[in-house]
């Protein structure tokens, strides 16, 4: 019997045109695996690139003056030596507990002129508190500093030192330094809720007249246009006072305040340190009209693990807060000893201006009560989400932080100071209208300077309080602020 021959052909289904096919179909593949790589190598070199190009790119002039670069996010293996949810507070402190009073707990957290009535000893009568003297208790007005009247301004003063002296203020002060919050959404709205029960205690204590006065915001933007800011009339015995020296505050009403940790002045060491800048116009306006939410409320030190990819843009909310608090230093520059000082407060007043009004340009009343970012404790720690209950504040959580009666009923602010060139006048007399000579540049204000103070710059403007800009004898091609010379 004869073995069949083996036709290899038959049992492999063997035909030429679909081996054809089967090469063509692997060609593709490979095609089309080599574009799936090239289109990676492209994307990689793209976020590279981008990394690159913004790590190289200065925000410079209009938002600041010393050039700056995108903050980097902190490695996960220098999360203990980082800023990562650490408030620092000297190993050696004492620790002396900043508790609230009952009558505090009961009426602080207020969130409505009925509910905190009878903290003012008022009666709720047609729809109003009346309080003192038939006074109507209203939303305390916050208004730029510079623009109380003089009279105003000292009996703020007076209440503030008697606070000091009695020990309320220094309380309060402990308050924030134990608190610890801040590089994270829960930042901006801590500091409202601390500064709303703070002025409602300054309220307390001033007279009849002033019960409806808020805590001054500090513009600082109103400084900044100068050669030198930290010569403004702002830092001079008028207002806050000069510095000696060695940054100790000499003079003013608050020279003779012992801070918390014991030293008998506070200290502001101006230009001690390179990232320090006050806000200015331009970084005020991209905040309150920028739509993106991680700008105001972000991370400002997450984790290079944080979900949120977004760069950290040096001119964003927490950051550009911080360069104010950096252009002071001494204690300002630090987060345990920074309510220290009277300054604090007054630039807190002014970040919550900031807040309110990017609340309301970029936000309905709906959604300021209701948008908060996620939470992500790789981009900040648990203590900014939005359920979690604000440190040294009871009984808030983060969220109620959102609401609308901060400004439905507790505070309201009074206008930025502006001029124009009909009315070149900002309700100051330690503020001057600023008139361009380039016709179509608008006039704006800005701060005077104190006696010996740098004027540069503004020879032809009345920027000087109380003197004149002339040459300086002592440097060529600088001016200062000299003591006018009266006629014979």
């Amino acid at each position: 019997m004869t073995a069949p021959k083996y036709n290899s052909a038959a049992k492999y289904n063997y035909n030429p045109a679909n081996c054809y096919k089967d090469r063509i179909r692997l060609c593709i593949f490979i095609v089309s695996v080599l574009c799936s790589f090239y289109i990676l190598y492209l994307y990689t070199s793209s976020e590279m690139k981008e990394q690159n190009d913004r790590s190289s790119l200065n925000y410079t002039m209009p938002w600041f003056r010393i050039p700056r670069k995108d903050d980097d996010k902190i490695q996960l293996d220098q999360i203990e030596e980082s800023s990562f949810g650490v408030h620092f507070v000297p190993p050696n402190d004492v620790f002396i507990p900043p508790d609230w009073s009952e009558e505090e707990m009961k009426y602080l957290p207020c969130l409505s002129r009925k509910c905190v009535c009878g903290y003012f000893k008022g009666k709720w009568k047609n729809e109003s508190c009346i309080v003192r003297k038939g006074i109507k208790l209203q939303r305390a007005y916050r208004q730029e500093i510079r623009t109380l009247s003089d009279e105003k301004r000292k009996r703020w003063e007076k209440m503030l030192n008697e606070l000091k002296t009695s020990g309320v203020f220094s309380r309060l002060a402990r308050n924030h330094k134990y608190s610890g919050v801040h590089a994270g959404p829960a930042f901006l709205l801590w500091h409202r809720e601390f500064l709303k029960r703070a002025e409602l205690i300054y309220r307390k204590h001033m007279g009849p007249e002033d019960i409806n006065m808020g805590v001054p915001y500090w513009d600082s933007s109103l400084d900044w246009p100068l050669p030198t800011p930290k010569h403004s009339i702002f830092f001079s015995k008028f207002l806050v006072g000069e510095v000696d020296e060695d940054g100790l505050v000499k003079n003013g009403p608050y020279h003779n305040w012992t801070t918390i940790e014991g030293r008998p002045q506070i200290l502001r060491q101006f230009d001690k340190v390179e990232e320090g800048e006050l806000l200015n116009d331009a970084r005020i306006k991209w905040l309150i009209t920028n739509p993106d939410i991680d700008m105001i409320f972000g991370a400002s030190r997450p984790l290079v693990t944080c979900s949120n990819k977004k760069h950290l843009d040096p001119r964003m909310f927490e950051l550009s807060h911080n360069y104010v608090h950096f252009f002071i230093n001494g204690d300002m520059a630090s987060s345990h000893g920074a309510s220290n000082d009277i300054l604090f407060y007054l630039h807190h007043s002014m970040m919550d201006w900031v807040l309110e009004f990017w609340r309301r340009n970029m936000q309905t009343r709906q959604q300021r009560e209701s948008i908060y970012p996620v939470s992500d404790p790789n981009c900040y720690p648990m203590w900014h989400f939005a359920e979690s209950f604000m440190p040294m504040l009871p009984p808030f959580t983060n969220r109620m932080g959102l609401s609308n009666g901060y400004t439905d009923e507790m505070y309201e602010f009074a206008p930025r100071p502006t001029c124009t060139k009909q009315k070149p006048d900002c309700g100051s007399n330690y503020l001057f209208c600023y008139v361009p000579s380039n016709q179509q540049d608008s006039p704006y204000c800005v701060s005077k300077v104190r006696l010996g103070g740098n004027c540069t710059g503004f020879e032809d403007h009345p920027v000087c309080f109380e003197a004149k800009c002339l040459r300086n004898p002592d440097a060529e091609n600088e001016f200062s602020c000299q003591e006018k010379i009266l006629n014979a």
